[in-house]
């Protein structure tokens, strides 16, 4: 899969939520978060069909209907793993260490990794 830029991960974002819709919709969901014109968000749309992340439907009234090919927990474990192998060398322990010894866990976050490795 081609990489999905931040910019274009607003347009999935949108896709994930509403599963199918019309460029119409997603450039005014887009816009709501984001101070992006309409032709920026139609060139991102475009760029997401072009990498074959989302398809292109076109339903009984001529309109255009977009619909995300890569769902989102599929995004964030490809991106989970690309995370993992660029910085920790693929080391989920690494990465926990590193977490644990910069405080950044609190006394509830352990627990829960504890209860899940428990589990």
């Amino acid at each position: 899969m081609s990489k999905i830029s931040e910019a274009e991960l607003e347009v999935m974002k949108v896709l994930w939520k509403k599963k199918e819709t019309t460029s119409l919709e997603i450039i005014q969901e887009v816009s709501k978060k984001m101070n992006w014109n309409k032709n920026t968000i139609k060139t991102l749309i475009s760029r997401l069909v072009d990498k074959e992340v989302i398809q292109v439907i076109k339903d009984k009234g001529n309109l255009y209907l977009y619909k995300p090919i890569i769902s989102k927990k599929e995004y964030q474990k490809l991106e989970n793993q690309n995370f993992l192998d660029k910085l920790y060398n693929g080391s989920v322990d690494d990465m926990l260490l590193t977490f644990v010894k910069s405080n950044k866990l609190t006394k509830d976050d352990l627990q829960r990794l504890i209860n899940l490795i428990d589990e």
